[in-house]
């Protein structure tokens, strides 16, 4: 049988508490990573951490839970050290951190733009910058954004949530470009329709949430599952041939809607 076999690896996880995060997190640890992911220490979310650390404790996988915050690049870098010397290396880092709110330009202020660039995409390169050295040092690594399908079409409803996730896809081909000879490859993962509490929220109904499936070519709402099982593939042997992609997981809906 033919596994993902990830076995003696160490991931940073920066966002995993809930969604597509959670499910990255769970998915690693059951390949056999040992995962260690951020969350903001919410207390709103205090309970979505236990629930997470319970079940994977349960299946027998290894995480561990972190409280940072991603726009502090000082304690990113810090917890980076600290993993580096727990584990003595760090062999994969997922960007997942990121939030959205939808509205127009017109109401859209430069405060907000620069909260929600930071929270998007400078908060992406703290963590790239704290794991690189690490990576450089053993000559190897495995980097992956996750950005969203506004990469592509603009979507997402607020022009700094698009702005900074076609940053990341920047960011990536760089990384692949300056970074693969040295054994790091780097790929961006994006998203769209996936059933989080985000889309829950934005269609908070049976008759927007058809209407939305019916866009959808792959006939369903994607799942964190769906953006789990490609995080685990690059990051395992699977993935080793693969580098510099942006990834387009939304049923279809982008380029044949």
């Amino acid at each position: 049988m033919l596994t993902i076999d990830l076995s003696g690896k160490v991931a940073l996880l920066t966002g995993g508490s809930r969604g597509i995060g959670a499910a990255i997190c769970e998915l690693l640890c059951k390949a056999g990573a040992t995962v260690v992911f951020t969350h903001t220490g919410s207390p709103a979310r205090s309970k979505d951490v236990a629930l997470l650390l319970a079940k994977i404790k349960k299946t027998g996988g290894k995480a561990q839970a972190e409280i940072l915050d991603a726009c502090n690049a000082e304690k990113t870098t810090s917890l980076a050290a600290k993993m580096a010397k727990k584990f003595g290396k760090i062999d994969l880092l997922v960007v997942n951190v990121g939030q959205n709110l939808a509205r127009p330009v017109e109401k859209t202020t430069v405060k907000e733009w620069k909260k929600f660039m930071d929270i998007n995409l400078n908060s992406a390169f703290y963590a790239v910058k704290a794991v690189v050295p690490y990576m450089v040092r053993a000559g190897y690594g495995r980097i992956i954004l996750i950005g969203s399908s506004a990469v592509y079409n603009g979507g997402g409803g607020a022009i700094d949530y698009a702005s900074a996730k076609a940053g990341l896809n920047g960011m990536m081909m760089y990384l692949a470009k300056e970074y693969a000879r040295k054994g790091i490859l780097t790929n961006a993962i994006h998203p769209a329709v996936i059933n989080t509490e985000l889309l829950q929220e934005r269609y908070n109904t049976g008759e927007k949430q058809a209407a939305l499936r019916a866009q959808i070519p792959a006939g369903r709402l994607g799942e964190p599952e769906d953006i789990a099982a490609m995080t685990a593939y690059l990051a395992g042997k699977w993935g080793d041939y693969i580098c510099g992609q942006s990834i387009l997981i939304d049923g279809g809906r982008t380029l044949f809607r």
